[in-house]
């Protein structure tokens, strides 16, 4: 049993005591007052004084008693048995003992249950800590990921970016060259195509020349392998008038050299 219900049940039995004898004054001034009621000449001045006595002096006098002169006994006990509590005014040496193991054993049971508190609240207080330094931990991590994360990201988009303009610029360089090129083969093939047209209508108007010089003089050569303008003007003209057969040949088929080729038909003069 605890100390503090020990001082409970001291506590209610002295007010017990108190309440039994102001009852006990109580009814002896109830008594009082019906014999002064008695006498039928004193009645109205015997009555305030009987309830200034009893609702005042009475309770008055029993807390200076209280207060003063009564000492209660603490060798009492108290036992609580099925929410009953019964005082026992003469304990035995064995009942103060089990009395007063049973306080130290609650104490000891206090102390323990506060200690195990505490260190339950010291533990948790612990664990709560950690979590939270693993949480901020997690976070920090995390964040230092998403950085990293984000920043490669940048790079890759900057870096596909970069790539992105060098092969526009590369492709742009290589249209440029095409165009260049496509250009420069289509002048290359006009001029061709102008040179081959103007060969073709020198050749056209020479033949034409020799054709009409041919149905002037009515004679004519084809030019055979191995054969020069000298050997034609010889066969042609002798020896003795070669040279001037040479001229006469040129002039008359438009030839600025000695040059022959071969199958082309030669005027004759």
């Amino acid at each position: 049993m605890g100390k503090q219900n020990y001082r409970e049940a001291i506590e209610k039995g002295r007010q017990e005591i108190a309440i039994q004898s102001s009852t006990a004054a109580s009814r002896k001034a109830y008594r009082k007052a019906n014999t002064v009621k008695k006498k039928p000449k004193k009645r109205k001045n015997v009555l305030l004084p009987s309830l200034f006595f009893m609702f005042i002096l009475l309770p008055v006098a029993l807390l200076i008693y209280l207060a003063v002169v009564y000492e209660p006994d603490d060798t009492l006990t108290t036992s609580a048995v099925n929410d009953q509590v019964t005082l026992d005014t003469n304990p035995s040496p064995s009942d103060n003992a089990g009395v007063l193991a049973d306080a130290e054993e609650d104490k000891k049971k206090e102390e323990k249950q506060a200690k195990e508190a505490a260190e339950k609240a010291a533990a948790e207080k612990e664990k709560a800590e950690k979590e939270a330094a693993a949480k901020a931990k997690a976070d920090a991590d995390a964040k230092a990921e998403a950085e990293t994360k984000a920043k490669a990201e940048a790079e890759a988009k900057a870096k596909a970016q970069a790539e992105a303009e060098a092969k526009a610029q590369s492709e742009a360089k290589a249209e440029a060259k095409a165009k260049a090129q496509a250009e420069a083969e289509a002048k290359a093939r006009a001029e061709a195509e102008a040179k081959a047209k103007a060969e073709a209508e020198a050749k056209a108007k020479a033949e034409k020349e020799a054709e009409e010089k041919k149905n002037a003089s009515g004679k004519t050569h084809v030019v055979q392998p191995g054969e020069t303008l000298y050997r034609i003007a010889v066969n042609t003209y002798g020896a003795a008038g070669a040279n001037a057969g040479v001229a006469k040949i040129k002039q008359a088929n438009g030839l600025s050299s000695n040059e022959l080729t071969v199958g082309r038909t030669l005027i004759l003069p």
